[in-house]
């Protein structure tokens, strides 16, 4: 898998030649070879992409995501066939045990909970309200402190008269776009597994496609809060969504080691399944990396 994230914004022509992606404007060409490329945002309406371009992209578990009219992520290239173990998988899937399942999403939860608590102290923010409903935190958190911690977090960081309910409010929409990034990368990992979106461990909407990377994700969401967190007088504008985009590309900590954030989203994915499927003990930890 490659490294790089093609950004496309203005009227082009996307095509396919010898293993490149070539993207043609009015002026010029450029190409890209695959093996450098994660992921293309195509954050334009305007552009034109050829049938045998995708099905080359699909092919090669290039992640692909689709903008509506506000630029805004609106859908994604997903290949039927990235993962030769798929069925065999899916089957395992649906056998993944109930105590299993609650203990993941009890550890995920928790660290999600701790990386919050670590961006209210980035900030110089008072954390003792929400370290002390974390600290009635019930496994399989069924008092819905997540809930509950959330509606603390979000005005602490953001100002009193923040909810996360307005979608034309700017902070929104920039968390909006980062946290669809993330889903995106995380979409792609678990597709790239051979297992499914749609099936999560707590999240089971009818109406969400990606609930179970709607659950994985979410220790990486304050990557997002803390360039949001950056951009609180900036408009939501094509500079701003490209160091959004960037979060991919941010260097953190996870298992005690460096990772960059989409090669830590490949190994948390893995070890998430892992532990699901008794063959990992234990969970590693999505943090923050701190300068020593």
């Amino acid at each position: 898998m490659g490294w790089e994230t093609v950004y496309v914004t203005s009227k082009c022509k996307l095509s396919y030649k010898e293993n490149h992606l070539l993207i043609q404007t009015e002026t010029e060409i450029n190409e890209f070879p695959f093996h450098q490329i994660n992921c293309i945002m195509i954050s334009t309406t305007k552009a034109v992409i050829t049938g045998y371009l995708i099905a080359k992209l699909a092919e090669e578990d290039i992640k692909v995501i689709f903008c509506d009219n506000d630029h805004n992520p609106c859908s994604e290239l997903t290949g039927y066939y990235s993962n030769n173990n798929r069925n065999q998988n899916i089957d395992k899937q649906f056998s993944w045990p109930i105590p299993k399942k609650e203990l993941l999403w009890t550890n995920i939860v928790t660290n999600k909970i701790e990386n919050q608590i670590d961006i209210l102290k980035q900030q110089k923010l008072d954390t003792t309200e929400i370290v002390d409903e974390f600290n009635n935190m019930k496994d399989n958190d069924r008092t819905n402190r997540e809930a509950i911690i959330a509606m603390k977090y979000f005005p602490a960081i953001f100002g009193s008269n923040f909810t996360r309910g307005d979608p034309e409010d700017n902070i929104n929409k920039m968390l909006n776009y980062g946290y669809t990034i993330l889903l995106s990368s995380v979409n792609q990992e678990i597709v790239a597994k051979g297992y499914l979106t749609q099936l999560g461990i707590h999240h089971h909407s009818n109406q969400n496609d990606f609930n179970l990377s709607s659950d994985l994700m979410e220790p990486f969401r304050q990557f997002v809060d803390q360039i949001v967190l950056e951009h609180l007088e900036d408009d939501f504008d094509e500079e701003t969504k490209l160091d959004l985009l960037a979060v991919l590309e941010k260097e953190i900590t996870y298992d005690n080691k460096n990772y960059i954030l989409k090669n830590a989203i490949s190994k948390h994915v893995q070890n998430c399944v892992k532990f699901l499927e008794a063959k990992k003990q234990s969970l590693a930890k999505v943090e923050f990396k701190h300068e020593v």
